[in-house]
């Protein structure tokens, strides 16, 4: 499904608005508009606008804001704003979508505010108008401090220590310090699969804490563009990299998959461009539009760029945002975040041969449902899909899981819900009834539509969760994390020729830094090791020769965090200095692999409960206090994704 930026959505809406102020003053207008306005309503029809669908979609919104389902209004809203974006005036001007118009205008008045977030949220960063530049004494300090923290630690990724990446260090330290260690913590789960997958695509292993900025390393990541995951892949880029969707699993979630192809489009960025700063700008905002901006202004320079007016303020801030996310993920501690240490992601894999319940896997496997879920966040029901399917199962429970697999009856594998077919029923009213297109529906029952007759009982699966709406990622993360809307000029100017600054040095990890992981999985370690657990396949992964990454950078850029001439320069950073560090300080203490993620400290500040407020959602719940939506549910016994007003959530079992 095509997407709208905010800044698209805006435009609709100022057309709509347009539009309907026109009719309603009986504004003359030239050409067809004018005798549009007064012509008879007319229906849909082939190559026409589809005015039933939007009237539907508008009606579903209405609905759910009826029953404060917030995350559902909003995306209907939406659906109907993308919708009718190509919509000629003609067309939206006839007195059936203007009418209908009106009503979707109506309804986005109702909506909480997308942009602060509903009441209640977490307010993330500071305003940008609230937003204190660094500069003097600030701007040295924090210089100070990262260079105190960074001896020792080297980087296969280029970071340039300027005044835009050292502002981004100090509100990750500061305003979103609790962002920061929630994300982090997750990470530990995370960046030893990733670093692993990057580095077997030969690309700099750092750009693993991508993910912090892109999705907080959270899989079920969705932003209100449908950018989906924890790479945040929307659907027509993720279909080009081979992730695939249906009713049964979104490719787009699956930690493993979508790893790989996020690794692969940065390469094919970097292979474009030459320059990996100006690959991140097309991995944010797409390769056209940093092309362009090349060709206006005659440079290949990131951060000359990030001058100009020809990349959006998001772009602007993305290279410096993870610059400054590497500095600090490298080693937490010496910021002064307190990280925990989750089980790295390990798993061996079953070959399910036909679909099959995760509730009766799960108890004939030794496990739980959530286990399971948590290995597999690409599937959307609580079951395999139809057909073959390679299912992760926790490490050391392959053989018995397939043994039991083997002894599972047919008709036992599914604990899906009955329903007889009525006289009037149609596939169609029928699928849309329990979530599911109507392919789905036959190929669950194995049935051809002709077999689809009154008197008929068909199984029904378990249904898919809503999607993970964040209000746009910036609600989500950005609204955590981005200083989004910060000008770049707000931040102290960069001289226009000076010296080359130093970076900090691109190079062989130190010892104790997580280092280069080897391309074979290997099982979740035994004892402590400097290099980090990998997943771990089913079957042995075939010997590789080692990958040949792609230089960090091809050549220096001039002009980049120059340092200035007089007495308030930046003082100079020695290019590369190591320091060998003991392998504790960045190893975590094992974990059996099959346990669960360990959980907070007990000194953890956070709150046995949360009152919820008006707007708000589940999901930005848990976000909030660093939970797993899932297990939300379950201590609260919740169904679905409703929660009302007033409810107070148990935030621990």
């Amino acid at each position: 499904m095509p997407f709208l930026t905010q800044e698209g959505r805006r435009r609709v809406r100022d057309r709509i608005a347009a539009l309907l102020v026109a009719g309603a003053l009986g504004t003359i207008v030239p050409g067809a508009f004018a005798s549009a306005l007064s012509a008879p309503p007319r229906t849909a029809a082939k190559g026409r606008p589809d005015v039933a669908r939007l009237k539907s979609l508008i009606e579903q919104g209405e609905n759910a804001l009826a029953e404060k389902d917030w995350d559902g209004a909003y995306n209907r809203a939406e659906e109907a704003e993308v919708m009718v974006a190509d919509w000629s005036d003609e067309d939206l001007a006839s007195p059936e979508v203007a009418a209908l118009l009106a009503r979707l205008q109506e309804l986005e008045q109702h909506l909480p505010d997308s942009e602060q977030g509903p009441e209640g949220a977490d307010p993330g960063l500071k305003d940008a108008a609230e937003v204190v530049p660094l500069s003097g004494e600030a701007l040295r300090a924090e210089l100070e401090q990262v260079r105190q923290a960074e001896s020792g630690v080297t980087y296969d990724f280029p970071i340039d220590l300027n005044e835009k990446v050292l502002a981004w260090v100090h509100a990750f330290t500061h305003e979103k310090r609790g962002f920061m260690e929630r994300t982090l913590t997750r990470a530990t789960q995370w960046l030893p699969m990733a670093r692993q997958i990057f580095a077997e695509e030969g690309i700099p292993q750092d750009l693993a804490y991508l993910a912090v900025i892109e999705s907080g390393f959270l899989n079920t990541a969705r932003s209100y563009a449908k950018a989906v995951g924890m790479w945040q892949f929307i659907r027509s880029t993720g279909r080009i990299y081979g992730l695939n969707g249906n009713a049964w699993v979104e490719e787009r979630r699956d930690p493993v998959k979508a790893t790989r192809a996020s690794a692969r489009y940065l390469r094919r960025l970097y292979e474009t461009s030459g320059d990996w700063y100006l690959a991140l700008a097309g991995y944010n905002a797409g390769p056209l539009t940093t092309e362009r901006a090349i060709q206006n202004l005659g440079t290949r320079n990131f951060w000359d760029m990030a001058r100009s007016r020809w990349l959006r303020n998001q772009t602007k801030n993305y290279v410096p945002e993870l610059c400054a996310a590497i500095l600090i993920g490298k080693d937490p501690a010496r910021y002064g975040l307190k990280v925990d240490q989750l089980t790295p992601y390990a798993y061996e894999t079953v070959d399910v041969d036909r679909m099959t319940s995760l509730a009766v896997l799960s108890r004939f496997a030794g496990t739980d449902v959530e286990s399971l879920k948590d290995l597999n966040p690409e599937l959307l029901r609580a079951t395999t899909p139809p057909g073959r399917y390679a299912l992760r199962v926790p490490p050391g429970l392959s053989g018995a899981t397939a043994r039991a697999l083997a002894r599972i009856p047919a008709s036992q594998r599914l604990d899906f819900k009955s329903y007889k077919i009525r006289k009037g029923d149609t596939l169609a009213k029928v699928a849309a009834r329990f979530n599911m297109a109507p392919d789905d529906l036959l190929d669950a029952n194995d049935l051809k539509k002709a077999q689809f007759k009154p008197g008929r009982t068909i199984k029904v699966p378990p249904p898919s969760p809503l999607p993970i709406d964040n209000r746009d990622l910036q609600t989500h993360v950005a609204r955590e994390n981005r200083i989004e809307d910060r000008p770049l000029e707000a931040l102290p100017a960069i001289p226009a020729s000076a010296p080359e600054p130093a970076k900090v040095g691109a190079g062989t990890p130190a010892s104790g830094a997580p280092a280069e992981v080897p391309t074979e999985a290997v099982p979740a370690p035994p004892a402590p090791q400097p290099a980090p657990p990998q997943p771990v396949p089913a079957q042995p992964a075939p010997q590789q020769a080692p990958p040949q990454p792609i230089p960090a950078q091809p050549e220096p850029r001039p002009g980049v965090a120059e340092k200035a001439a007089d007495a308030d320069a930046l003082p100079a950073l020695p290019a590369s200095v190591t320091r060998p560090r003991p392998a504790a300080a960045r190893t975590a203490e094992p974990q059996p692999a099959a346990t669960r993620p360990a959980s907070r400290a007990a000194e953890d500040p956070r709150p046995r409960t949360h009152l919820v407020k008006r707007g708000e959602t589940l999901y930005a719940i848990a976000t909030r206090y660093g939970l797993d939506v899932d297990k939300l549910r379950k201590w609260n016994k919740v169904r679905g994704n409703k929660i009302t007003e007033g409810q107070r959530l148990r935030l621990a079992p």
